[in-house]
This record gives C-alpha cells, sequence and structure tokens, in this order.
C-alpha cells in the first residue's frame, strides 16, 4: 500500500511545520540526537539545553534512548508544558509505565507512517485540548458552502455544520435535483443560523464559473460581521484536531493563541467493489491527495478586508500577514457516494459545465481521469480504511500531514532542465517565493547565506522555510553580493530587472538569473 511514507524524515518534518508556523528558527535539543534530525530545514539552528529558559516561543526536541533520560523529560514536560513544545522521539527499548505516558500524552507509533521505530509524542502549548475551554457567546464562525445538485447530502452537511456550532451560508449553483427546495427548508427552520441564495444571480448558466462562486465568497466574507470563516463544499466533513471538540471552539482556540488561518488535510473517501449505498459521512476506504498542490490547502481565516481565494480557485486564501496554525483541519472529503450519483455528477453535471474555465484557466482537471464508468471504483486493497482508532493512530499524517507519501519523495523535477548560479558562500537576496523561487532556497542555501527572500506578494504569502518574506523595496536597506531572480517568464524577469536597476539602484553585475538548459527535454 503506497499511501504511508516509509522514509525517515518523519520527525524532521514534524518539527519543520510546527518551527515554520511559529515563526522560530531555534531547535532546544535536550540531549543528544539522531539522524532523524538530518532532514531540518537549513535555516534551523540546533541549540543545547541548558538552562531553564521560560520563553514561551521555545520548540524542544527530545531523544530518549535510556529511563534517566525518560525521567529527565518527564520532569520538563510537567514543568513547561503550559508555555512550550515538545517533540519526544521514545526509542522501542525504553521501558515506559502508565504514569509516565499520562504525562507525555497520545503515544505515536511512528512505524506506522516512517521507516522509523519507536513513539513519538506532542506535547505542549500547541497540542493541548480545549475541550474544557469556554467560548463567548459573541464568538461566530461562518461557513460558505457552494453546492450543486447535491440533494443525497445537502440536508447532512447542513446538520453536520450546525452541530458543530457554526452558522451556514447556503450557495446554490441553480440545482435542478430539488437540492435547493431542501436547503429552503433548512433555511425556514433555522433562520438565525442559515443563509441562502442562488448563484450567479441572474440565472443559471451553462458553465460552472466557479471563479465568480470564488469572486462571491470573498464579497461574503468582507460585508458580514463573523469573527472567522470557512470556504466550504456541499461534500465535506471538517474535522477538529481534537477529539470531543467542536470546530467553533477548535478555531476559537486558534484565535486566542494568535493565529488568523487554518489548513486543511484532505482525505478522499472512495467507492470500491464493497460499496452498494451512499457512503457521505460512512467510515469506509480512502486515501490522501498525494499532489503538493492538494497539500497546501487554506480554506479557513479570520476575518478581514484582504481576502483572495479566485486567483487559487479556492485551495489556498490569500490573506495578509498569515498566520497559520501548525495543526490542520481535517477535510473528509466524499465527491463520489454511490455509483449513479457519480455518473450524474461527473458526465452530465460536471465536465460539460467545466469546459470554459477548463480551457482558460486549466481547472478541474482531477476529473479527467474518469472516462467511463469503471473509472469511478477504486480497489480497496490500494486504499485505508477507516476505523475507530483511525484518528489516534494516524494523528500526524491527518493533521500535520507529515508521514504521508507525496510527490515530492519521488523524483523531484521541479528543477529539471533549470541552470542555478555557480556561486558559494556568498550574500544572496532571492528574488521570487513561487514554486521555482522555493526549491532554488534550497539549493543555494546548502553552500551560501539566504540574507532576504522578497516578492511583491509578499504581505500575503505564508513563510515558507521560516524566512519573512518581504516588499522589493527593503532590497535598497540590505548588504548583499547578488540578487538572484528566481523567476523563469522571460517577459516577467524583464520587468524585475528593469525595476532592480531602474528603482532600486542594482548593478547589472549584481543581478543572477535563472536558466533553462534548452537541450533538456522540459515537458
Amino acid at each position: 500500500m503506497d499511501i504511508l511514507s516509509n522514509g525517515n524524515t518523519l520527525i524532521s518534518d514534524v518539527l519543520n511545520r510546527i518551527l515554520i508556523c511559529r515563526r522560530v528558527s531555534d531547535l532546544y535539543l535536550l540531549g543528544n540526537s539522531g539522524e532523524e534530525l538530518d532532514y531540518l530545514y537549513p535555516f534551523v539552528n540546533i541549540i543545547p539545553l541548558i538552562d531553564n529558559s521560560d520563553r514561551a516561543e521555545d520548540v524542544i526536541y527530545i531523544r530518549v534512548t535510556d529511563e534517566d533520560e525518560l525521567d529527565r523529560a518527564i520532569q520538563w514536560v510537567e514543568k513547561y508544558k503550559d508555555i512550550k513544545d515538545f517533540i519526544i522521539y521514545v526509542l522501542p527499548h525504553v521501558k515506559m509505565s502508565d504514569k509516565d505516558r499520562d504525562v507525555l500524552g497520545v503515544p505515536y507509533d511512528v512505524s506506522l507512517y516512517s521507516g522509523l521505530t519507536g513513539i513519538l509524542f506532542l506535547t505542549g502549548k500547541t497540542f493541548l485540548s480545549p475541550v474544557e475551554a469556554e467560548v463567548p457567546d459573541t464568538f461566530k464562525v461562518l461557513a460558505i458552502v457552494h453546492f450543486y445538485n447535491e440533494a443525497d447530502i445537502i440536508g447532512e452537511t447542513i446538520q453536520y455544520l450546525l452541530s458543530q456550532d457554526i452558522a451556514v451560508y447556503l450557495l446554490d449553483n441553480w440545482s435542478d435535483d430539488g437540492s435547493y427546495e431542501i436547503a429552503q427548508e433548512y433555511q425556514k427552520r433555522y433562520p438565525s443560523k442559515i443563509y441562502l441564495e442562488r448563484f450567479p444571480f441572474t440565472g443559471r448558466s451553462e458553465n460552472y464559473e466557479w471563479y465568480l462562486q470564488m469572486e462571491r465568497t470573498e464579497q461574503i466574507s468582507k460585508e458580514l460581521e463573523f469573527d472567522w470563516f470557512i470556504h466550504y463544499d456541499a461534500d465535506e466533513m471538517r474535522v477538529s484536531p481534537w477529539r470531543d471538540v467542536t470546530l467553533r471552539k477548535a478555531i476559537y482556540w486558534i484565535d486566542i493563541q494568535g493565529y488568523n488561518g487554518i489548513e486543511n488535510t484532505v482525505i478522499d473517501f472512495r467507492l470500491t467493489e464493497y460499496d452498494k449505498e451512499n457512503i457521505f459521512m460512512r467510515d469506509v476506504f480512502f486515501d490522501f491527495r498525494h499532489y503538493n498542490v492538494q497539500f497546501d490547502q487554506f480554506k479557513t481565516w479570520k476575518k478581514t478586508e484582504q481576502i483572495e481565494l479566485k486567483s487559487t480557485a479556492g485551495h489556498c486564501a490569500d490573506i495578509a500577514c498569515p498566520r497559520i496554525y501548525p495543526l490542520k483541519i481535517l477535510n473528509r472529503h466524499y465527491p463520489m457516494r454511490d455509483i449513479r450519483q457519480a455518473e450524474k455528477k461527473i458526465f452530465s453535471d460536471r465536465k460539460p459545465r467545466f469546459k470554459k474555465e477548463r480551457k482558460e484557466r486549466g481547472w478541474h482537471g482531477h476529473y479527467e481521469r474518469f472516462k467511463e464508468t469503471k473509472d469511478i471504483l477504486f480497489d480497496s486493497k490500494e486504499l485505508l480504511l477507516w476505523g475507530k482508532d483511525t484518528f489516534e493512530r494516524l494523528y500526524i499524517p491527518l493533521f500535520m500531514e507529515c508521514g504521508v507519501r507525496k510527490e515530492e519523495e519521488k523524483e523531484d523535477n521541479s528543477l529539471t532542465g533549470i541552470k542555478l548560479p555557480d556561486i558559494t558562500k556568498k550574500r544572496i537576496v532571492l528574488y521570487g517565493a513561487g514554486n521555482i523561487g522555493k526549491r532554488v532556497y534550497f539549493e543555494l542555501e546548502r553552500r551560501n547565506i539566504i540574507i532576504a527572500w522578497v516578492d511583491k506578494r509578499y504581505e500575503v504569502l505564508k513563510a515558507p522555510r521560516c524566512k519573512k518574506i518581504v516588499s522589493p523595496e527593503e532590497i535598497k536597506k540590505l548588504n548583499y553580493d547578488y540578487i538572484i531572480v528566481a523567476i523563469i517568464n522571460r517577459e516577467l524577469v524583464s520587468e524585475v530587472v528593469w525595476e532592480l536597476e531602474g528603482e532600486y539602484g542594482v548593478g547589472r553585475d549584481e543581478i543572477l538569473l535563472i536558466e533553462r538548459d534548452e537541450g533538456k527535454n522540459h515537458g
């Protein structure tokens, strides 16, 4: 089953995510470490822990190899778990009592989704459950739900969101299967909690018009007075990262810690040879989405006037100065619920209405794999079965997306055919924080110093690799050897070079470009 990882990067991946989201670069080490930290991002400073610092930003890693180290770890956790984060790796031969486990929390068997063995504990302020937290009545969250011909599930979706203490704004894309009428009944029953409209306002369109739907979501989130918003589809079941904690309470807990955004892990529940009835919200077979773009889903945000969804087809909300929580909300996704519904959705309701945006924007490509009915069914042997223990057993993959096989674990072709500048031990300003910029950062950081990362969209870009992204205006203040333009598009490169020379006084000999090797096949 090629779904979960069998590599050794798991612990480094967990630490990388916590450090990036918390925007700290110092990792404190209690005792010694092993090869499991070899995959930390280059920015991370590993500092031996020798004092009793009370700084709340501390992230502490402990590798437990014997009972004495276990006792020491427990003492630290008991004293500081309310203000620090602890990642504790206990090797298999170390004996632990029930009392030890009670202090350290839930044990995660890392052999299930990595090549490592032993137990991992995630303990401290980030991971504390808010089950006892009191949420003020004034704290309001709104899910903006888009639907088209979802009569088999729209009622259950509405009921689920209400059970999570979430208000609902329903946008019907002119359904003709009774979905709108079902939504109307719920709106009449819960007028203070449910909003309903048909969109576009001008009437039914032959096209899906997802771009316009996302633009309408942006508008609603700016106009309505709610504290947080969730971009939500009708075929989803969003799950809090804590057992017995509603989405509203989880979002409040994250809010009071100073974060303004929450990402999603998406798992797709699949129809298999065993499924004879509608599988919506049932515990059946699933897998993770393995394409890198699907691991960057950001659909829950704190109210802001600066919100943009449409450019990413709703996958990622661009907000000002995003601070993303280390744990994610789980999106249990049920796009196909039974054979009849799936056939109608794919071949009648979606593909014909997708043609315009498929051609103009390249969107909705995930439906291309479905050519005929047999493509709707998946082999259960290639999937994971959700059970009563899946939440805890696969917690790290589900709520941090670490330990999942991703496309980057295969051969990474993102720099194939790209020629990087041959420089070493230089002070670099990296211009461009897109996909190319992220890959170039990794390559250059190994032998140079990246003193700044700049991009015109600096206000809405998350902080990858924990390196703050700043405005190109900052270039005037920096002492650098070279500025590397991490962009391939030649027209954009020309504009950037002109800007660097004309506006910021950068000498042409200080600007290095990323080039394509024309002898390579770039696909």
